[in-house]
C-alpha cells in the first residue's frame, strides 16, 4: 500500500536527527583515529571538554551519572595517560560545568541554589579566609594558593549540585543502585589485577608503576609475605580502598530495604565482590571504617540485631578470602589485632602533626602550603609531604581563625549527619540517607585526625555530594505532597519554607 505523501515527509523529518548524529559520529571517529594515531592526546582532552560543556547544558542530570562513571574511572585514564598531566583537571572542568550550568538556570528564576544548612554560615566563613590566605607573603607565589583553593574550597560546588540533582525520592533510588551495579565490574578488575599481577599493569602503560605498592603481612620481611594492593581504576589503592568502603556500607543498606527485595540476592553477590576486592587492596583501614560505619547505620536505624547477619557474612566472606588469596592475607589484616602496633602507627599522627601546627604563626602561612598538590606550582616546607591530619594542615594555612571555624564547620556536620536520618519518615530513604551519614561519620571521627579525605579522590568527591543529599532529604516528601496540591497552594507553601521550590 502506496504510503501517503504527508506521513512520508514526517518519517523523514523524524529521521533527520537520527542521520545527523550518525554522520557526526563518523566524522567524530575520523578525527579521533587521527589524533590518536599522532598521540595528539591534548587536543582529544580539549574537545572533551568541549562536548562535556554542551552535554552538561542539555542533559544535566544525565550528565551527574556520567560524572560518577568519570570519577570511578578517572584514575585508570590518569596513569593510562600519564604523558597528559591535564587529565587531572578535566574532573574539575565536569564540576564547574555542573554547578555552572545550575546556577545559570537557578538564579534567573529567583531561586538561590545554594541550600540552607546548619553549617552553611561557618563554612562560608572558612572560604572568606581561605580565599584571604591566597595572598600570604609566606606563599612562594600565587599560584601555590590557587592549587589550595582547588583542592579545599572547589568540590564544595558538589553540595548544590546534589541538592538539585535528588528531585524525587525515586532519583534517590535508583541512583544509589546505580552505584551498585557500577560497583560490580570496577570490583571484579580489581580482584582480576590480584592475580594478573602489577607486571600487566605496567606492560598497559609504564604509568601506572607509580601506582604499584606492596602490602606486608608477617612474613618476616620475606616475599612471601608480601601481596600486590590493587588499584583497580583508580589512581591509588588508597582511593580503591575507600571507595570499596562506601560501596559496601551501601549495599548493607540496600540489603535491608524491602522495596528491594527482589534485588537482594544480586545486591549480596555485589557485597561478597566487594568485599574480595577490598582484601586485594590490603586496606585494613577502610576495612575497619566499614565495620563501625555499618554499625552506625544500624544504630541510627534502631536495628542492632541486624549487626549480627552483617558480621556473619563478613566473616564468611574473610574465609573464602584467605582460601582465595592465600594466608597472606590472613597475616595482613590479622595485624589489625596488635593494638600496640595500631598506636604506635597511628597516636604520631594524629598528635604530632597537630603540635607542629599548632607552633606555627597564628595568622596562617598561606592557602595550599601545606597541600601537597601545590608542589608542581611552588616549594614549600610543607607541600613535599602528606600532612597526615587535616586540622593540622587547616592550622598550617589558615591560623588559628580559620582552625575554630572549620572545627564549628565539622561539629554542624556532625549533628546533620546524626539529626537527618533520624527525622525521615520514609524508612527505606532513611536507610540510604543513613548509609551516607555513617560514611561522613566515620571519615570525620578516624579519617580527619590520620588524614584528608576532603582533599583526596574519591573521598572528598562523596563527601560534599552527600551533604547535598541530607540537605535535601527531608524535603522530597514535602515535595511530593506539594505535586499534588493546586498552584496557589504551592505557593504557600513556598512562601512558609522557601527551601521548597514551586513546581
Amino acid at each position: 500500500m502506496p504510503i501517503p505523501f504527508h506521513v512520508r515527509m514526517s518519517q523523514s523529518r523524524a529521521g533527520a536527527p537520527a542521520l545527523l548524529i550518525i554522520a557526526l559520529a563518523a566524522v567524530s571517529v575520523w578525527w579521533l583515529s587521527g589524533k590518536v594515531a599522532r598521540e595528539d592526546y591534548r587536543n582529544i582532552l580539549s574537545a572533551a571538554v568541549l562536548f562535556q560543556a554542551i552535554w552538561v547544558f542539555f542533559r544535566w542530570r544525565a550528565s551527574v551519572y556520567v560524572f560518577m562513571v568519570y570519577v570511578v574511572a578517572e584514575g585508570f585514564l590518569i596513569n593510562y595517560f600519564y604523558t597528559v598531566p591535564e587529565l587531572n583537571l578535566l574532573k574539575d572542568a565536569f564540576i564547574v560545568s555542573l554547578f555552572g550550568v545550575l546556577a545559570v538556570t537557578t538564579v534567573p528564576r529567583g531561586i538561590f541554589p545554594l541550600p540552607r544548612t546548619n553549617w552553611f554560615i561557618p563554612f562560608t566563613l572558612f572560604a572568606v579566609i581561605y580565599v584571604a590566605q591566597v595572598f600570604n607573603p609566606y606563599l612562594p607565589n600565587i599560584l601555590v594558593g590557587l592549587v589550595g583553593l582547588r583542592v579545599g574550597l572547589l568540590y564544595a560546588v558538589l553540595v548544590p549540585v546534589a541538592y538539585w540533582f535528588f528531585d524525587t525520592r525515586q532519583r534517590v533510588l535508583h541512583f544509589f543502585l546505580f552505584l551498585t551495579l557500577l560497583s560490580v565490574p570496577v570490583s571484579l578488575f580489581g580482584i582480576f589485577q590480584y592475580f594478573a599481577g602489577p607486571n600487566w599493569l605496567i606492560a598497559l602503560s609504564p604509568g601506572f608503576s607509580r601506582a604499584v605498592f606492596y602490602a606486608a603481612g608477617t612474613g618476616g620481611g620475606s616475599t612471601q609475605g608480601y601481596y600486590f594492593r590493587t588499584i583497580s581504576t583508580f589512581v591509588q589503592t588508597g582511593g580503591f580502598a575507600i571507595y570499596l568502603c562506601f560501596m559496601m556500607l551501601l549495599a548493607v543498606a540496600q540489603m535491608n530495604m524491602p522495596r528491594l527485595r527482589n534485588w537482594r540476592w544480586w545486591i549480596i553477590s555485589a557485597f561478597v565482590l566487594q568485599f574480595l576486592a577490598a582484601i586485594t587492596t590490603g586496606g585494613r583501614a577502610p576495612l575497619v571504617m566499614f565495620l563501625v560505619a555499618a554499625t552506625l547505620l544500624m544504630t541510627m536505624q534502631r536495628r542492632m540485631a541486624k549487626v549480627v547477619p552483617v558480621l556473619t557474612l563478613v566473616g564468611l566472606v574473610f574465609m573464602g578470602a584467605v582460601i582465595l588469596f592465600g594466608d597472606v592475607v590472613a597475616e595482613r589484616f590479622g595485624t589489625l589485632l596488635d593494638m600496640e602496633g595500631v598506636q604506635a602507627r597511628n597516636v604520631p599522627l594524629a598528635v604530632g602533626w597537630l603540635y607542629e601546627a599548632m607552633r606555627s604563626d597564628f595568622a596562617g602561612m598561606g592557602a595550599g602550603y601545606a597541600t601537597i598538590a601545590s608542589r608542581h606550582a611552588g616549594a614549600t616546607d610543607l607541600n613535599q609531604v602528606v600532612v597526615e591530619n587535616t586540622f593540622a594542615k587547616v592550622r598550617f594555612e589558615t591560623g588559628l581563625p580559620g582552625l575554630l571555624l572549620y572545627f564549628i564547620f565539622i561539629l554542624c556536620v556532625i549533628w546533620e549527619c546524626i539529626r537527618t536520618p533520624l527525622r525521615l519518615p520514609d524508612r527505606e530513604l532513611a536507610w540510604l540517607v543513613g548509609a551516607c551519614s555513617a560514611f561522613i561519620l566515620v571519615n570525620v571521627f578516624l579519617a580527619l585526625p590520620w588524614g584528608t579525605p576532603f582533599d583526596i579522590s574519591p573521598t572528598n568527591i562523596y563527601l560534599w555530594f552527600f551533604l547535598g543529599l541530607l540537605g535535601r532529604a527531608p524535603h522530597l516528601l514535602t515535595e511530593k505532597r506539594a505535586l499534588e496540591m493546586t498552584a496557589a497552594e504551592r505557593a504557600d507553601l513556598h512562601l512558609s519554607n522557601p527551601a521548597v521550590p514551586i513546581l
